[in-house]
């Protein structure tokens, strides 16, 4: 499937104009391409009428749809979210306006379709917002970056606003108000957890490992340390989740964990004896009853050796006794657990091709990933 860039230019200037914008950049990325990102919203009069100031911004997309095809689509999108074009060519009022910028580097000349805008360069309200998402891009007839276009224009009259859209793929994922990361050792859940918490404003919980006084002991020696490094693991997270139950803001966005608390029964059935386990079981059953469910779990996967890699390179030193063999029993636990566990809402996103800690795109692709999981 051949994807191209599309960058696209939106305005809004009657009702809730932000709802607008949302609702509209909503469903150019469910009925035509996933919406790589958004630029900040400006502010500006209206032209060429007397009407009140308009929210613009510019988004990229990638779709896989012919420029005429993507035109048709986003005449669509206006005409469902409540615009009606008069038979006049003057300008109107509108809540919403969506116009093709830029298709790739393409130069399409139509009666009905013409690429680049042929009056974006001109645009202050449209430059300006491009050229936060693609201050770079080559204007294919003007042959000049979106920000030298923008520092030549003589008018800068032009507001940034403090709101803030959001990109689709985070809409979903907002719709859960509690989501917890699981995965193995090494897989990422905390530096996902960490990042999505700054992009979805929600509390966040990290698990507090390092204060299990056991836990060195345990990879020492593992049978002498395994009920002792489980039962003090399950002590710490339910008071840690106890503590957030009671101090949590009934008005709360939600939170963002890097783990369930079903973790403690995956881990003590790979590391207690069948008599330990029993105890332990009973134990955990009754301390976590009360304990607040996630409504999203995501479950990231990778393969052994990519998770020894990850492990070394972050150079824990008690995590230095680690095999392949005791991961593989882990994964095998998680799956058994989350088979048998109707109650939970589970999507498996395999992130063996990225580097979603380092890379942006990367971080992207996983969100991606996880979207196109949920629908």
């Amino acid at each position: 499937m051949n994807l191209n860039k599309v960058y696209l230019s939106l305005g809004s200037n009657l009702g809730d104009k932000i709802k607008n914008l949302q609702s509209a950049i909503n469903l150019i990325d469910t009925n035509i391409g996933d919406v790589l990102s958004i630029s900040n919203v400006y502010q500006t009069k209206s032209e060429g009428f007397k009407g009140d100031d308009f929210f613009n911004c510019c988004i990229c997309i990638v779709t896989n749809h012919s420029p005429n095809f993507l035109l048709d689509k986003l005449l669509k999108i206006e005409l469902i979210e409540g615009r009606i074009r008069s038979s006049s060519n003057e300008y109107e009022s509108r809540l919403i306006d969506i116009d093709i910028l830029l298709y790739e580097d393409r130069i399409i000349n139509e009666n009905n379709l013409t690429i680049p805008h042929p009056r974006m360069h001109l645009r202050n309200f449209v430059l300006s917002p491009l050229s936060d998402i693609a201050k770079s891009k080559i204007h294919p007839k003007c042959n000049d970056t979106i920000v030298n276009l923008l520092n030549k224009l003589k008018s800068k009259e032009i507001l940034k606003c403090d709101k803030e859209l959001l990109l689709p793929v985070l809409s979903r994922l907002q719709l859960f108000k509690n989501i917890v990361i699981e995965g193995n050792i090494g897989v990422g859940k905390t530096s996902l957890s960490k990042k999505l918490s700054n992009d979805l404003n929600k509390e966040l919980i990290i698990e507090s490992f390092m204060d299990n006084p056991f836990l060195e002991k345990y990879y020492k020696n593992p049978e002498r340390y395994a009920l002792n490094v489980e039962l003090t693991f399950l002590t710490d997270r339910c008071r840690q989740l106890n503590n957030f139950n009671n101090q949590m803001n009934f008005f709360s966005s939600g939170i963002i964990a890097d783990y369930d608390i079903f973790k403690s029964l995956v881990f003590a059935g790979v590391s207690l004896n069948e008599v330990d386990f029993n105890l332990f079981r009973n134990i955990f059953y009754f301390m976590t009853k009360d304990l607040f469910k996630s409504d999203l779990v995501i479950y990231l996967m990778q393969s052994s050796d990519q998770l020894l890699k990850n492990i070394s390179k972050r150079g824990r030193g008690f995590e230095k006794t680690i095999s392949r063999n005791y991961l593989d029993k882990i994964n095998t636990a998680y799956l058994k657990h989350i088979k048998t566990s109707s109650d939970l809402n589970v999507v498996f996103i395999d992130v063996s091709d990225l580097d979603f800690i380092e890379s942006d795109e990367d971080y992207m692709k996983l969100l991606f990933r996880i979207k196109n999981t949920l629908t």
